[in-house]
């Protein structure tokens, strides 16, 4: 592992994104999301993702400089095409209308097409806890993941995140996802040869794994194909991928994530969907009084006695809120093969680095 300071590494992100042609509002969301999620301990949707993010980019799959184009218009929903630009200033401007929304009516709803990959699902919901609303977030994307019971994939790993502000306790964000494990998990490792704590990678022969090996095909590529996939986590997760496909896809008119079964050019990308709503709680009941009870609430889980082997209940969110704490103030921990494809990928581009 190596540390990188917070400002090092915003100032790479930030380079990088300069030089492909993105605004200095646009630069400061891409270099803000990929450090938060280094931050709070998501290195696969940080510095790792980099690269592929540039690919994307590269690849003409992904634009800076898109504004999103309405296509329809209620007091509290908007569906937007957001013309395949930056995932992670798409999903930014997207919580951004919502909460715009919601200010107005009480909720938000922000449909998108074509808004790509927003990478941590807890950014956007940040946002909206940043400014005492209730956020919600999915999406969905290609087929990487065989539903419970099957072999062939057929959902995204449809990540799904929910966040709760609080007064004194961090903020309970739910950032999950309905894949047993996320396509990174799984590539890191296959990458180390390690076991995965449970057997839900499934081979083209349809046995189940614990061992990535299997199924990577390349383990220093964050989002290398595979040759089998992950499982949905177990029936309930392939509830939670229904539920993603319905509100990302079928409700924003986009493809479902098996129907994009293809590599994508760009003459044809994947059509992929995102959803954004906010909920204003001061028109519920008062944001305080709301905020305490929160606490309390999240005490009282935490407080529940452990049963054997365990430590203690976690709430969701507090490992995380702890991470970004201890980081930036100390550096932030990055495997030296990940940052060292950040930094060749910086200078390829031009990028001057300064430490």
């Amino acid at each position: 592992m190596i540390v990188v300071s917070v400002r090092e590494m915003t100032n790479v992100y930030k380079g990088i994104a300069r030089a492909l042609g993105a605004l200095p509002e646009e630069a400061e969301i891409f270099a803000q999301c990929h450090v938060r999620a280094d931050l709070r301990g998501m290195y696969t949707q940080g510095a790792a993702i980099i690269p592929y993010a540039v690919g994307l980019l590269e690849r003409k799959l992904n634009f800076f400089g898109v504004p999103f184009k309405i296509l329809r218009e209620e007091p509290a929903m908007v569906l937007v095409d957001a013309g395949y630009g930056v995932g992670v200033v798409v999903g930014t401007r997207a919580m951004e209308l919502a909460m715009d929304k919601a200010k107005q009516a009480g909720t938000g709803c922000v449909w998108v097409r074509h808004g790509g990959d927003f990478n941590m699902s807890a950014n956007h919901v940040l946002q909206a806890v940043e400014h005492d609303m209730v956020g919600i977030v999915m999406r969905n994307e290609n087929p990487r993941v065989a539903p419970w019971g099957g072999r062939d994939p057929f959902f995204y790993t449809n990540p799904i995140a929910v966040g709760v502000p609080t007064k004194k306790e961090p903020p309970i964000i739910i950032d999950m996802a309905a894949g047993s494990f996320s396509i990174g998990q799984v590539v890191m490792a296959a990458r180390d040869k390690r076991p995965l704590p449970s057997k839900n990678l499934v081979t083209p022969e349809g046995v189940y794994t614990d061992d990535a090996t299997k199924i990577v095909i390349d383990p220093y590529v964050r989002e290398s194909p595979f040759n089998g996939s992950p499982v949905t986590l177990g029936y309930k997760g392939l509830i939670w991928a229904l539920i993603v496909e319905l509100f990302s896809g079928l409700l924003a008119g986009t493809n479902t994530s098996n129907k994009n079964d293809y590599k994508p050019t760009p003459d044809r990308p994947w059509d992929e969907g995102c959803f954004f709503m906010a909920i204003d709680v001061s028109k519920l009941r008062p944001i305080a009084e709301f905020k305490a009870a929160t606490d309390d609430f999240a005490r009282a889980l935490r407080a529940v006695r452990p049963a054997e082997g365990f430590d203690g209940i976690i709430v969701p969110g507090e490992v995380e809120a702890h991470n970004e704490a201890k980081r930036k103030k100390e550096g932030i921990p990055v495997r030296d093969e990940d940052w060292q494809l950040v930094l060749n990928t910086a200078t390829r581009l031009g990028v001057k680095l300064v430490s």
